[in-house]
């Protein structure tokens, strides 16, 4: 393939020298877009990618490149940007994708020579486990050292004669970096290269354990953006990204350590409930964070074998997912797909995006540099490399969501997130076992909180919709005339919402018809609660975000606060019919009028209730007949895992 891009680079340089010369500073920026437009997505991807080689890759480190004036102008080796880690990781995670789909023995050397960059960014610093954001081949100060975008220092390295490195890598490095490992690990790395892995990533992994979960940089400082630790503040992402890369660093070398400390910042920390809320709202927006949060679920749904932690990692992933709508990036939708397969998150749109993706951007635009004590500004030239669109193309073709040709793929997704058939289809596994029931802080018929043993079954997702309840109202003979719909408020009565001012006997009714039954009230609160005693389906922290604004959620749109086994707003949707009586506890001695068989128990709580009342633990009751508009109650049925229903 012909290119003229040299050309194009060396006429936007003189260009931008010309302009400066003519006129005042701080013109607005020239920006280009030099890539021609491919509307083959193949096609496009072998040309971003040699332009990437030719222009963005120096030592088998990725970058940006500034080309700055007049050193960087015909000589592109010269021209570097501080924060090469960042786009490195993934494009190693690109090459693993595309040799996985290809076997192409080049794109294997590739990403060996990127590994090899890697192990320098360790190897320069000459302190084991702590690595460079950066370096460069030279003994001699470069004038883009003096380029002002992060305000660290170049070093000449005492380890590695002959390079120059720069310090205070963020949590985005280490997260990229050990993203790229471990799909390197994975699909390409011989067993030579996997034994170099392994090394690479205990050494690095273990000096954050060593400073309590800090990115500590060669002298003892924590690094800009380097805070993971459960003994200061941070941002709930710097909750997400550690558990991510302790699982990795497990994965990859296999030592009890990595995994010990991975449940402690669970357990006793907290970490994976902050994980929920991991992909932050608030302005300012971040968009690289989204991307860290997205190589973390990713990485965490891949390797997680636990299914209660698995659920959690899925809360957070699909709280983003709707929290995010309409502006769903191709990051989103592909890991949304592969890992909730049924929601179809990966489409006709998503290839669009790949189509309609620019690349190779340039932007010739004023620079500060440092100079004496001072600033000095010039025009200098940023090349952007095209390494987005490549991550995500082959990690589309990877997960077979898109063909050679381009065309939608039926996709591979884990066997665990293939949704259930026939009887059991819409419905979650609730394992067999003990749970702690109740609660010693609630209402006192919480009380006493105790282990109760509960049989497995099988719970719906999601509550009896209206258009599933429309669906018994013709077809079964049990008088439904008895509904009062002026009880039903119009905004409860769409078909995907919830089915609510229902009796408990219809809910039972309904029940029988689909051959399940109502759940008892232990099987209610252990598939909201788990096994883990939490406060909340989604886990300790009250957060009404999990349910719709308006108060009765769609059934089969917002599905952020689900439980560790996967059902979905047993808290803040609507209040639900449970099969019992409503009696104390045994073991609980408050004498109450309304004990005896007057009342069943309803359990969840509406939007609209208190939120100590959509605690897992707390119990309501009404009468089975009743159904009023002040209480939107529904109900969701069960299966016993054997089978018999009473």
């Amino acid at each position: 393939m012909k290119r003229t891009l040299s050309n194009w680079l060396l006429s936007t340089f003189f260009y931008a020298l010309i302009i400066g010369s003519c006129f005042a500073q701080n013109k607005p920026p020239i920006e280009e877009y030099p890539y021609p437009g491919y509307k083959d997505l193949a096609a496009k991807a072998v040309w971003l990618q040699e332009d990437l080689h030719q222009n963005n890759m120096q030592y088998g480190i990725v970058m940006p490149r500034v080309l700055l004036p007049p050193e960087g102008n015909n000589d592109l080796s010269s021209a570097h940007q501080e924060d090469g880690g960042n786009v490195t990781g993934p494009y190693l995670a690109t090459l693993s994708f595309q040799y996985a789909v290809t076997g192409d023995h080049r794109v294997k050397e590739w990403a060996n020579e990127v590994f090899e960059a890697i192990e320098i960014l360790e190897r320069v610093t000459g302190v084991e486990g702590s690595i460079a954001r950066s370096f460069n081949k030279s003994n001699v100060k470069q004038r883009h050292e003096d380029w002002f975008f992060f305000p660290m220092e170049w070093h000449q390295s005492t380890s590695m004669p002959g390079y120059r490195w720069i310090g205070d890598p963020s949590s985005d490095t280490y997260a990229n970096l050990m993203y790229g490992l471990a799909m390197y690990y994975d699909l390409v790395a011989d067993d030579n290269y996997k034994q170099r892995v392994q090394a690479w990533v205990s050494k690095v992994t273990d000096r954050i354990i060593e400073n309590n979960m800090r990115l500590v940089d060669v002298d003892g400082k924590m690094t800009l953006w380097g805070n993971y630790s459960p003994s200061l503040d941070r941002e709930k992402l710097n909750s997400l990204l550690p558990l991510f890369q302790l699982k990795v660093t497990y994965h990859i070398t296999g030592n009890e350590k990595y995994q010990d400390k991975y449940i402690e910042l669970i357990n006793e920390y907290g970490y994976a409930d902050e994980s929920i809320m991991a992909a932050s709202f608030k302005p300012p927006y971040a968009p690289w964070d989204t991307h860290h949060f997205m190589k973390g679920v990713y990485m965490l749904l891949r390797y997680e074998s636990d299914q209660s932690l698995r659920n959690k990692y899925l809360a957070a992933l699909e709280r983003f997912w709707l929290k995010e709508y309409p502006c769903k990036n191709i990051a989103l939708q592909i890991t949304y797909n592969h890992y909730v397969p049924d929601q179809g998150g990966f489409n006709e749109v998503s290839i669009n995006q790949l189509i309609d993706w620019k690349g190779a951007w340039r932007r010739v635009d004023d620079q500060n540099l440092r100079k004496g004590n001072g600033t000095e500004r010039v025009q200098g030239t940023w090349i952007e490399p095209s390494y987005f669109y490549l991550l995500h193309y082959w990690k589309a073709r990877y997960h077979s969501l898109l063909t050679a040709d381009g065309k939608l793929g039926k996709g591979n997704p884990p066997e665990w997130a293939v949704p259930k058939p026939d009887k059991f289809k819409g419905m979650v596994y609730v394992p067999a076992g003990e749970f702690i029931m109740g609660s010693n802080i609630g209402d006192k018929d919480e009380s006493p909180q105790r282990k109760v043993y509960v049989e497995a079954f099988y719970i719906d997702r999601f509550e009896v919709t209206n258009s599933q309840y429309a669906k018994f109202k013709k077809g079964y003979k049990y008088n439904t005339n008895k509904v009062d719909e002026t009880v039903r408020k119009e905004e409860w009565m769409a078909d995907d919402k919830p089915v609510v001012n229902i009796s408990w006997e219809e809910a039972v009714a309904y029940c029988e018809w689909a051959e399940k039954r109502l759940p008892t009230e232990a099987e209610w609160e252990k598939a909201a609660r788990g096994t883990d005693a939490r406060k909340y389906p989604w886990g300790e922290l009250h957060d009404m975000s999990f349910a719709e604004p308006d108060g009765i959620v769609k059934t089969a749109a917002w599905r952020a606060g689900k439980s560790i086994y996967g059902a979905y707003w047993m808290a803040g949707g609507a209040w639900e019919w449970t099969a019992d009586w409503y009696k104390p506890y045994e073991g609980n001695a408050i004498d109450s009028p309304a004990y005896g068989e007057k009342y069943k128990v309803i359990r969840g709580a509406s939007r609209f209730a208190d939120p100590s009342m959509q605690r897992c633990a707390h119990r309501y009751y009404l009468a089975p007949d009743m159904k009023q508009s002040g209480y939107p109650v529904g109900f969701r049925c069960v299966i016993s895992a054997n089978g018999k229903e009473k």
